[in-house]
């Protein structure tokens, strides 16, 4: 049996075992199979997930209310937390194949930031030609671009993922995920309890973005600008979806360290899914209920979005999940499914193109928002539901098509 991960006993085949003991023959190091590909549980459950987000984004009418920054739990609150659960995943994976480097990151986060950057200049530049702002560089007027709103999703993975490089550095084992989730759990704690403790409670005026920005405007002796609580909103969001990334890559590292290789070891994939998860759940409610040893009331789930206690609680449920489907899907970690692996096969085409699929449908919906006179999005909102559902269906549909068509061609869409 050959090795899976660096972080996995080798298990010495029987024959080669008495050999051993007997002394007649000399103990070898047991080749490197085939490398790791694609993990079909792991696809379909990112092929879901992205479904689910562009059917949620295409509706003009959504149903579920969106999550502003410390505002009321919609879906986007789960949604953010378990993409960038699956991208500590894939960054796992690619660090067991040895494919993870500096440059792989860096790339990787300037393509998030430069996507995020060009959708929020088009954004200021639709809205600048709507209230007639002229380009005078003279005038200080960029036709909008000098408002430019440094926030949404994009820019806040790019932050995760960037935070998530820097942890691979020092983290290539269960272990050592798992302490780096630990230990981005007390920072996040702390960053919120000191800011909770400098107002009594978080709000969209007291949050860590506005504590620090407050801060050193006031030893600057300068107001605050709202654009830039914003941005650093932004950066502060995704510092702690580095959080479930961070989880995520502990729990690959796991199911590696169970040696996922055939039927009979499935015990020991369970067994190690349900170690994570376990460890995930204990360091969300120390991080819950820790603030009431100060005198502090816990997190309102209103003031919990993307803090330790919610993104804790989603990786661990992606965990619980990831338990089930792994075993039952994949017959092992290099591409093998079973008969049930075929019913996932169409999610987990969707799951291979999910940043074009979910980057697009933000950015078309972005901008068709951005359009003040016009607002298509809201004319069609005002059909009611029904239509609304339908729309989304539709996307849905193209995704879907598109994905199994360059499953089957052999392209690749991904950006």
């Amino acid at each position: 049996m050959t090795s899976t991960s660096a972080t996995t006993k080798i298990v010495p085949r029987a024959g080669a075992t008495r050999a051993w003991a007997g002394g007649s023959a000399p103990r070898r190091r047991p080749s490197r199979g085939k490398p790791i590909g694609r993990v079909v549980s792991l696809d379909a459950a990112r092929g879901l997930l992205v479904l689910a987000t562009v059917a949620w984004l295409a509706a003009p009418r959504r149903p579920i209310p969106a999550s502003e920054p410390w505002g009321a739990i919609g879906i986007d609150a789960f949604a953010m937390p378990a993409f960038a659960l699956i991208a500590g995943c894939a960054f796992a994976m690619a660090q067991h194949r040895s494919w993870t480097s500096g440059g792989r990151v860096a790339a990787r986060t300037l393509l998030l930031l430069a996507l995020g950057l060009l959708l929020a200049a088009l954004v200021a530049l639709i809205v600048g030609a709507a209230v007639g702002i002229p380009f005078d560089p003279a005038a200080g007027t960029f036709g909008g671009l000098e408002r430019l709103r440094v926030a949404g999703p994009l820019l806040q993975l790019a932050v995760a993922i960037a935070v998530l490089g820097f942890l691979g550095l020092l983290a290539g084992s269960f272990a050592g995920w798992a302490f780096a989730v630990a230990l981005a759990t007390l920072l996040g704690s702390a960053v919120l309890w000191m800011s909770a403790a400098s107002c009594g409670s978080l709000s969209d005026v007291c949050s860590p973005a506005t504590f620090v920005v407050g801060g050193v405007a006031d030893a600057l002796g300068q107001p605050a600008d709202p654009l830039v609580v914003q941005a650093v909103t932004t950066v502060v969001a995704g510092f702690g979806l580095a959080l479930p990334a961070a989880a995520g890559a502990a729990l690959v590292h796991a199911f590696l360290r169970a040696r996922s290789v055939t039927g009979h070891q499935r015990g020991r994939v369970i067994g190690f899914g349900l170690l994570a998860a376990a460890v995930f759940g204990l360091l969300g409610v120390i991080a819950y209920f820790t603030p009431t040893m100060w005198g502090q009331p816990a997190l309102e789930p209103t003031t919990a979005l993307w803090t330790p206690p919610l993104t804790l609680a989603v990786a661990t449920l992606a965990s619980l999940l990831a338990t089930v489907m792994h075993p039952v899907i994949d017959t092992d970690l290099r591409g093998g499914t079973s008969a049930v692996g075929a019913l996932a096969q169409p999610f987990a085409a969707v799951g291979r193109i999910s940043l074009l699929a979910v980057a697009t449908t933000l950015a078309v919906r972005t901008l068709l928002e951005a359009m003040p006179d016009q607002d298509p999005v809201g004319w069609f909102a005002a059909l009611g539901d029904i239509p609304s559902v339908v729309l989304g269906l539709l996307v849905v549909a193209a995704w879907l098509a598109l994905a199994l068509w360059a499953e089957r061609r052999g392209r690749r869409l991904r950006p």
